[in-house]
């Protein structure tokens, strides 16, 4: 059975989990709730959670390691790796707007050339970009940043 969520729901889980941020309930650095919790809290489809944490990504009050959490954040939630270098580099480049919507995004091989990484680690990075709802695969074709990103 699928869980029916009323239209605009992600923004109340938006400002509730922003709210606790700013209110240091969620502390810098902190790792947030996983998405289970946070469906099963405030009763809606994973769908809805996952639109309000992309808001908050966006946003700035968040960062996403993948395969680890998103946490709160902070100077030390900071870029670690290779991918999450490449991958912040990217989003800056297009909330600057130096890539517009649908523009190309440098292939794996140019990623990992120009960052002297393997393609798996520029894959990774692109992936997260995907994730976050700034690019999407056109497979055969290659990475376009979406008509419908926020400016």
């Amino acid at each position: 059975m699928t869980r029916r969520t009323a239209w605009g729901t992600y923004t109340r889980i938006t400002d509730a989990l922003r709210h606790r941020i700013t209110a240091g309930t969620y502390a810098p650095g902190t790792r947030l709730p996983g998405e289970a919790a946070l469906c099963a809290e405030f009763g809606v489809a994973r769908n809805t959670v996952r639109r309000a944490l992309s808001t908050l990504q966006t946003d700035g009050l968040i960062t996403v390691r993948p395969g680890v959490g998103r946490f709160v954040q902070d100077e030390a939630t900071q870029p670690r790796t290779r991918s999450e270098h490449i991958t912040a580099n990217l989003r800056h480049q297009i909330e600057d707007g130096r890539f517009q919507p649908g523009d190309t995004l440098p292939s794996e091989a140019q990623l990992s050339r120009r960052y002297g990484v393997s393609r798996s680690t520029a894959r990774t990075a692109l992936k997260t970009l995907e994730t976050a709802g700034l690019v999407t695969c056109v497979h055969g074709k290659g990475r376009y940043v979406r008509q419908d990103v926020p400016r």
